[in-house]
């Protein structure tokens, strides 16, 4: 009776390999659930963040242009924008890659049309998505950031 293989034994390994695929399975779906979990908390950090300053914060030098800017920011008093400094913006997208934003989108729409548009247009919804109601030189409008 040597050699000999018992179907309990069968069964049993089956069983034990069918727990340890599942177990395996089930961690797989999890630290993937909470990677993509963790990238989007980060965005949406960065997203809230960049976007305060931008609307909050007059930037440094308090007046700057494209020339000697510092940090970007666009009020002259929390949550009230400078056209000028829209414009500024506008000519110089490039002056927001001190936020260190991959690939993002920014708009500043005023209450008719839409007064500035930089970063990218991706076809994929974006991550994070932040949006602030401001007053433009009178007007009310909003500013979104979108990041992937």
């Amino acid at each position: 009776m040597f050699g000999q293989i018992r179907i309990e034994f069968i069964v049993g390994i089956l069983i034990f390999a069918i727990i340890v695929i599942f177990i395996v399975s089930q961690t797989n779906i999890t630290l993937s659930t909470l990677l993509t979990d963790s990238r989007a908390d980060i965005l949406k950090a960065k997203a809230l963040n960049a976007i305060t300053i931008l609307v909050e914060d007059r930037g440094e030098p308090p007046s700057w242009n494209p020339s000697n800017v510092i940090r970007v920011g666009l009020a002259y008093k929390p949550y009230s924008l400078s056209i000028n400094k829209i414009d500024d913006l506008k000519s110089d997208c490039d002056l927001l890659d001190n936020f260190t934003l991959s690939s993002y989108r920014l708009k500043i729409y005023n209450s008719t049309h839409q007064l500035l548009f930089c970063g990218y247009d991706s076809l994929e919804p974006p991550i994070a998505l932040e949006i602030k109601y401001v007053e433009i030189e009178g007007d009310y409008g909003n500013v979104s950031l979108e990041l992937w």
